[in-house]
């Protein structure tokens, strides 16, 4: 018994020591493990101090500013070297436009009416859509010649911005701050649709403001506050309604996709997103109405209609185009087409974010279904033609794609919010997500992209999805692999944008902007206090005309009105869609539209009359030798009956002659041989129109043969057609002129009795079957003397004029019309000895008023359509707005007292 007890004893005392041993041990386990938490915590709390909010914000806009300051200094964009980042329309329309508005800033002119290109345009409304930009006052303090590199450095600017807004939105939705918050705003503001439409600078006002629109409409909903919606949305429909309709429209899905508390409060917050989204269309009213007013002239707004269904591309060329690093798109006539990229790592986070059990369901599916909807609109027809404003896209595909790409971003933040709830299998199966989809879209796309690109992002998945997997298998590291995966992220949109802008290529400043100092020396040389217009006899870009300080003919822009496009067509100028420019003049045309003075580049060859006056620079001055020419002319008011809609621009220039003149035929048709074909037939349908079926494309596919039998002292000839690429003119064996030559008026000079004049086409094929259209005409001296005569006795002269504004006296020996060579438009009021009398149209397109027989004084004055009501309706706005802001105010204090 004692043993037994002195046993126990012993076994009881080496269960205690083994279990004090074992306690201690634990408890020190237990006490280093606190510690390395409270370690990793302190960490955490460090990295988090580090990048507070403050900071965060700071950073999404100095990293993009960073990115893009090095590719100008890589590029050589402006001050860093010669090269500007407005390609494209960016150098054909916007460049020009800059110069117009920097001129009228300096100048203090009236921003109303414009006679710098079109003949005169409504710039209200050209400003509406390209210049309203706040930013873009910067210009003034940038000399002229420095233009370029000003707008250039308003796109690094807004880009840095739009990462700046992005960290706004997301910092202050994320309960910590981080370098996730910087890599999303990163992604936003230099992704493949900011890298390849960069160069429409008055895009990125909207897409800049828009994380904010958002973050005001949710605070709208979460705390009943619209004050921040209004003002962001506004911004937006100021500086650029065009993509603010687009806004709208997501705005509008966005609200109903978002998690409302009850239906009561869908509904009753549903009435204040309405109040303020019209409140915000009321402030921006002073500019929405005129641009709408002006839009509705032009070609795309009066072709509304919805077309027919059809899809353009399918699911995998869209998700090719998410996979294209490098490869931004800047310009392509394939409507299907979109820019997509945001990062390789948005695609894995759509994977992510489907596992991730932390996310609502039904907030997953909301999402789903937008991104759905997304890649059906950029597919389907209708979608997208409501997408965008109800128009044609005109080489610029899927506009509307960054809201996608901030779809996908969101999708990334909620991810990382909830990044505790992603497990190792979640990301294996992203990855194979990932992959799968990659060779999906290698496999079944119309338009694969290179191999190589195919192999860097799988790469990419490989690597994010190990950095992903660490850290769901770590337990003192997270906060590292966590900033691993943001720095890797970083770097790939950074290196991509800077890949990018190197595909996009740069234009060069001293190429197409060298004659800047030269022409405004001219110009001002030129100077005599008359009203007069002036060209060039050959564009380095479409619109350099209103580059320069003068008056002139050529518009190439959205706001080129359809009435005054047909009718320069009608006439014989070169024309487009949204464009007429002066290819296409006859001396009749240059007398008519009050055209003196022509300017050559050193490399430039015109055929004219016009007359060497002088050499300014790098620019050869020609003076128009008619005299008595003026910008509106009395005329016979049989011109109501001018024939004007004619495919034959001969027949339109001599019966303007003879209705408003009384002069007759000014231009005498030539009889055309019927062609001769090869690889297609061809039928007569009209005086000089065949109708061909192709067959196959050659270089003499049609040849016409034009026997000139009495010598012709100004021969002209005009073609146009479906599918004629290049033509070759000859006369007797000798080539005179070839290319695209189509549309427009063409000189050809003296050509003798006897000769012979052959036209060759090519057609293109895009068709199996089209049209071609050939007339000539020899131009008769002798007559247009006479129609100089009568036109010059009867001139409006101009007395005083302005940027929008016109006084001068006409002298009629009957009732007569006075034509104005200024495109129509219901702005101008028109006073005849001090009374407003009612203008009209002559020829659907050109300004006209009637005046009594009797000397008068003509008074003209502009003020854009639309523009009265709209400053009132924006005042009226404006003020409801302050009242609203006021009463909140005063509620929140009321509030406040109460507590």
């Amino acid at each position: 018994m004692r043993l037994a007890k002195s046993l126990t004893n012993r076994d009881m005392q080496i269960t205690f020591t083994f279990l004090n041993t074992l306690w201690k041990s634990e408890k020190g386990r237990m006490r280093k493990e606190h510690m390395n938490i409270k370690k990793e915590g302190k960490q955490i709390r460090h990295i988090g101090q580090r990048f507070g909010r403050k900071h965060v914000i700071a950073l999404s806009f100095f990293m993009p500013l960073i990115v893009m300051t090095g590719c100008c200094i890589a590029f050589g964009i402006q001050p860093f070297g010669d090269n500007s980042l407005l390609i494209i329309d960016g150098l054909h329309q916007y460049m020009p436009f800059y110069s117009v508005l920097y001129d009228k800033l300096k100048g203090g002119e009236s921003l109303f009416y414009s006679f710098r290109s079109g003949l005169g345009i409504n710039f209200l409304s050209l400003f509406s859509y390209y210049l309203s930009s706040p930013l873009n006052l910067l210009i003034i303090f940038f000399k002229k010649t420095q233009l370029n590199m000003a707008v250039s450095m308003i796109i690094v600017l807004k880009i840095a911005l739009s990462g700046m807004t992005a960290g706004i939105y997301f910092s202050s939705k994320s309960k910590k701050q981080g370098l996730h918050v910087l890599m999303i705003s990163m992604a936003y503001a230099l992704s493949s649709y900011m890298v390849g439409y960069c160069w429409n600078v008055m895009w990125l006002d909207a897409i800049m403001i828009f994380p904010i629109v958002v973050m005001g409409l949710e605070r709208l909903i979460d705390k009943k506050d619209g004050r921040l919606y209004c003002l962001a949305l506004f911004y937006a429909l100021y500086c650029n309604y065009y993509i603010a309709f687009m806004i709208c429209i997501f705005a509008i899905i966005w609200y109903i996709f978002y998690s409302f508390k009850s239906v009561k409060q869908f509904f009753f917050r549903g009435i204040s997103f309405a109040l303020y989204s019209f409140l915000a269309a009321g402030m921006a009213a002073v500019l929405l109405i005129p641009a709408y007013l002006g839009i509705k002239q032009t070609a795309s707004g009066e072709a509304m209609t919805l077309p027919d269904h059809s899809f353009l591309t399918n699911a995998a060329d869209l998700l090719n185009r998410q996979f294209a690093m490098g490869s931004p798109i800047s310009h392509d006539n394939f409507d299907g087409n979109a820019n997509l990229y945001i990062g390789i790592f948005t695609v894995l986070a759509v994977g992510l974010y489907l596992l991730n059990q932390q996310i609502k369901i039904s907030d997953k599916i909301k999402k789903i279904l937008l991104v759905g909807f997304f890649y059906l609109s950029f597919g389907e027809m209708i979608l997208n033609f409501i997408w965008h404003g109800f128009h044609d896209q005109y080489g610029i595909p899927n506009r509307f794609s960054f809201l996608f790409g901030f779809v996908l971003l969101h999708m990334l933040w909620e991810v990382f919010e909830h990044l505790d709830g992603t497990k190792g299998w979640h990301v294996a199966f992203a990855c194979m997500a990932g992959v799968g989809l990659l060779a999906y879209a290698r496999v079944k796309g119309t338009q694969p992209l290179e191999d190589k690109v195919y192999g860097v992002a799988g790469m990419l998945f490989i690597l994010y999805g190990m950095i992903l997997l660490l850290y769901t298998l770590s337990r003192k590291r997270k906060v590292w692999y966590k900033a691993a995966f943001c720095a890797v992220a970083i770097i790939e949109i950074a290196t991509t944008a800077c890949m990018g802008f190197n595909e996009n290529g740069q234009i060069s400043v001293s190429k197409f902007f060298y004659g800047t100092e030269d022409m405004e020396k001219a110009a001002a040389s030129l100077k005599d206090g008359t009203f007069y217009r002036s060209e060039l006899a050959s564009a380095l870009m479409v619109d350099e005309n209103a580059w320069y300080p003068i008056n002139s003919v050529g518009l190439f822009g959205s706001t080129a009105t359809d009435r005054m496009v047909n009718m320069m067509d009608n006439l014989g100028f070169y024309t487009g869609c949204n464009e007429y420019l002066y290819k296409g003049a006859t001396p009749v045309t240059n007398f008519l539209l009050n055209v003196k003075y022509l300017y050559y580049h050193q490399e430039d060859s015109l055929t004219t009359d016009f007359k060497y006056l002088k050499t300014q620079g790098t620019f050869d001055i020609y003076e128009n030798p008619a005299k008595g020419m003026s910008i509106g002319y009395l005329m016979n008011d049989s011109i109501k009956d001018w024939y004007y809609d004619s495919a034959y621009p001969f027949r339109v220039q001599n019966d303007l002659g003879e209705q408003a003149f009384d002069v007759f035929e000014l231009f005498h048709d030539i009889e055309i041989d019927d062609p001769a074909t090869n690889g297609c037939t061809a039928s007569k349908t009209n005086d000089g129109e065949y109708y061909f079926e192709y067959g196959d494309s050659r270089p003499d596919n049609m040849t016409f043969t034009i026997p000139i039998t009495e010598t012709a002292e100004n021969l002209y000839l005009f073609y146009d057609g479906t599918q004629v690429e290049n033509a070759q003119i000859m006369v007797d064996g000798t080539n005179v002129k070839s290319g695209d030559l189509d549309g427009y008026m063409l000189p050809i000079g003296k050509v003798s009795a006897g000769s012979e004049v052959k036209v060759t086409f090519e057609l293109k094929g895009e068709t199996e079957d089209g049209y071609v259209r050939l007339s000539a005409a020899d131009f008769d001296q002798e007559v247009f003397e006479d129609f100089k005569k009568t036109a010059a006795e009867q001139a409006f002269t101009v007395t005083d004029y302005s940027s929008n504004s016109l006084e001068g006296t006409v002298d009629a020996s009957d009732n007569q019309t006075l034509f104005l060579s200024i495109p129509y438009d219901s702005g101008w009021k028109v006073k005849v000895d001090g009374k407003e009398v009612k203008t009209c149209r002559i020829g659907d397109a050109f300004l006209g008023v009637k005046v009594p027989s009797g000397e008068h004084t003509v008074s003209l004055k502009y003020t854009p359509s639309g523009f009265s009501i709209g400053w009132k309706v924006s005042l009226a706005a404006a003020i409801i707005f302050i009242v609203l802001c006021f009463v909140k105010y005063r509620y929140k204090a009321d509030i406040k007292k109460k507590e």
